[in-house]
């Protein structure tokens, strides 16, 4: 997925007689592509305020001055002038942070719609980049990237705030270092991180801020319990696990978790393709013969054997004589469930010669077939 596309609108604020060109000492464009107009504005401007000549060099590619990782495609890094100015990543996101209002307000305010933000830049509008399970739980962009200045690298990054430790103290690096599924899935009800600081969700057990309260860098938090953590050093779009099977490959791309809130969304349709229902891949039935696998906890993040009767009727039991917390990890200290253990779609099982019917969302407790241990 694209994070940057041809749904810019730079033309509402550039575009002539908007906020950023509406001196009338200046000489702004009057093309009637508002596209190309505001596209002439932002050279006049670059011209005016950094002594440049691109008005006379079109047509400009910013990056060709200003490095951008996802247009290095040889994977060489700066090269010659992109040496000595900041990336476009950082131009951008930290001079419109720093732009105010004649009324001394931010241009673009923290907390505001991400309509009003973040999509003005990135797709958006029709795109829809930001969606699936994130999306549906409220998890804003700030949330998981922190403000437009410590996106822009304003705020030298914490301690572990770089992907591989190399840039920790160093201005953020675009495309690199970005936030981490370890740093709100921190690790199960058992074992998870913990402080005042931090911005837990309801449940306790996730938290909905990658980063500190106060932490104006954003720097992402790595987890002790590496349960649901990427490979070291790695981002999740090119972390693997359980054989070598790339992380998005059950969970969907970064901005667009599995599942879609829309079921008809195509976002959807791989899933419910694969194992037959929306979400992260689940069933073991996907990949492997039914049956064929012996009981186990180390499945993808230490899942046991789903919608086995094998397990549910017998298996589970030896597990839990043997390790409690293995259980627990889930299906919380007290085995009444918790978010981690619920059901994914609705299932009925034959349990100690009784059906058992556990409906979508439900949180699995042991009592729901006996007494707890």
């Amino acid at each position: 997925m694209v994070p940057v596309s041809q749904e810019t609108e730079c033309n509402l604020c550039h575009g002539s007689g908007e906020m950023a060109a509406n001196d009338p000492t200046i000489a702004w464009a009057t093309d009637g592509d508002l596209n190309v107009q505001s596209s002439l504005n932002i050279l006049i401007l670059h011209d005016i305020r950094h002594d440049t000549q691109l008005q006379q060099q079109t047509p400009v590619l910013c990056a060709s001055c200003h490095y951008s990782p996802p247009l290095d495609l040889a994977g060489k890094g700066p090269q010659g002038k992109q040496q000595e100015l900041p990336t476009f990543s950082q131009v951008m996101h930290e001079y419109h942070g720093e732009l105010q209002t004649p009324q001394g307000t931010p241009v673009f305010p923290a907390n505001a719609p991400t309509e009003e933000t973040c999509y003005q830049c990135h797709p958006g509008k029709t795109t829809q980049c930001q969606r699936g399970a994130m999306k549906s739980a409220n998890i804003a962009c700030e949330n998981c990237h922190g403000g437009m200045l410590a996106v822009g690298g304003e705020y030298p990054l914490q301690v572990n705030g770089s992907l591989d430790g190399q840039n920790d103290g160093g201005t953020r690096r675009p495309w690199i270092d970005l936030p981490r599924c370890q740093s709100c899935h921190t690790g199960d009800a058992v074992n998870h991180l913990t402080g005042d600081d931090l911005v837990l969700d309801q449940d306790n057990i996730r938290l909905r801020q990658t980063y500190r309260t106060g932490d104006e860098s954003a720097s992402p938090l790595l987890a002790n319990n590496r349960r649901f953590a990427e490979n070291q050093n790695t981002l999740f779009r090119n972390s693997k696990g359980h054989g070598g099977i790339a992380c998005e490959g059950c969970h969907g791309s970064p901005h667009a978790i599995w599942p879609n809130p829309d079921t008809e969304a195509n976002d959807n349709l791989t899933a419910t393709q694969l194992q037959g229902h929306i979400g992260s891949i689940i069933e073991c039935h996907t990949c492997h013969t039914p049956g064929s696998l012996p009981m186990t906890i180390n499945g993808p993040h230490g899942l046991h054997n789903i919608n086995d009767a094998r397990w549910i009727d017998h298996a589970h039991e030896d597990f839990y004589e043997r390790n409690p917390n293995g259980c627990k990890a889930c299906h919380g200290n007290n085995l009444e469930g918790t978010p981690l253990s619920k059901a994914v779609v609705n299932r009925t099982f034959q349990v100690e010669g009784r059906t058992v019917t556990l409906k979508q969302g439900q949180q699995i407790s042991c009592d729901l077939c006996h007494h707890k241990p």
